[in-house]
């Protein structure tokens, strides 16, 4: 894993970079948004949330889409009494393949995720080591409650 040191950025509004924050919907908490919106701030970058819909295992239904850019719209209105818009982007396709792809889209400094509960916790750690070593950037696992 890359370290933090890489996150210095330019202060300037079009280069300063973004920190994306992976959610499932299911397992975040608002401390581990709340960290990453703190991360962000401190670093000087956006923070852009992004919820991956991988359609191999999941049906596309409109309806159901429509919920879910919901549940990421209300995430991210939850940071509003901070003053700050937060970009919330539903996208397609194989999780990996769309962060790798959205990471460089946006110059991400950071991509951070939520840590998953207890099942899912070995997938998400292999996960962000395949992406560690295929982004330019540090890849995080928040803890599930910010101290």
């Amino acid at each position: 894993m890359k370290s933090q040191e890489n996150m210095a950025v330019n202060t300037n509004n079009s280069t300063r970079g973004t920190l994306l924050y992976v959610t499932d919907l299911v397992n975040d908490s608002r401390e581990s948004l709340d960290l990453a919106y703190e991360m962000a701030v401190s670093h000087g970058v956006r923070l852009e949330m992004i919820h991956v819909v991988d359609l191999d295992h999941a049906q596309s239904y409109p309806d159901g889409q429509m919920g879910i850019q919901y549940r990421l719209d209300a995430l991210a209105r939850s940071l509003r009494h901070l003053k700050q818009n937060v970009a919330s982007i539903l996208l397609f396709g194989s999780p990996e393949d769309v962060i790798i792809r959205r990471s460089h889209e946006i110059k991400a400094k950071l991509i951070a995720f939520a840590r998953h509960g207890q099942s899912s916790a070995a997938a998400q750690a292999a996960m962000v080591k395949r992406l560690g070593n295929k982004v330019m950037c540090p890849v995080v696992v928040l803890p599930v409650t910010a101290v």
